[in-house]
């Protein structure tokens, strides 16, 4: 399993477009998904211990995103993601990370509250899978984005620093 995900990571340099890159990150969760659901088991961190602190570390950043958000801080969220961000939001719409940082320093993105929950981590070597419930109030582009979501993050350890590559987001009926 970590060597698919090895060969996923690779492709990012290999002159894919937007939409193969995203494609790619979806196939591989899913992959990875259906793999656990049917008792494939990835290969493990070096060590279960190593394993723990991996997961602590990136809720603490899933933490860390959250209140970068609320304060428009786009210092910190520039830092926690890569360059080839994908993120396909509640609506189906794709944006990159530079639309996203451009959103929150303009104003034009703007979170009033946002409070994340149910955090599961899974972490496979340099890669990692969070799913978790965010219950927000805000506005991007003068559309409503409030309600409650359930989300998929993906996170690859780059330099030694957990970034996220991609994020798809639900919203959940009410």
């Amino acid at each position: 399993m970590k060597n698919e995900m090895n060969k996923l990571a690779g492709l990012r340099h290999a002159g894919l477009t937007m939409k193969g890159k995203t494609f790619l990150v979806f196939a591989g969760a899913i992959t990875l998904s259906f793999g656990l659901a049917h008792g494939i088991t990835p290969e493990p961190s070096s060590s279960s211990r190593s394993g723990a602190a991996a997961q602590e570390e990136i809720k603490k950043i899933e933490l860390e995103r959250n209140q970068a958000l609320l304060k428009h801080d786009t210092a910190t969220l520039d830092r926690m993601t890569s360059d080839d961000y994908t993120f396909i939001n509640q609506r189906g719409e794709l944006r990159t990370k530079s639309e996203i940082l451009a959103g929150f320093k303009s104003g034009t993105f703007n979170y009033d509250a946002r409070e994340i929950s149910d955090l599961q981590v899974r972490v496979y070597g340099d890669a990692a899978v969070v799913t978790g419930r965010a219950l927000q109030k805000g506005v991007e582009n003068s559309k409503d984005y409030s309600g409650e979501n359930r989300f998929t993050r993906v996170y690859m350890k780059q330099n030694g620093h957990w970034v996220s590559v991609a994020l798809q987001v639900t919203l959940v009926a009410k």
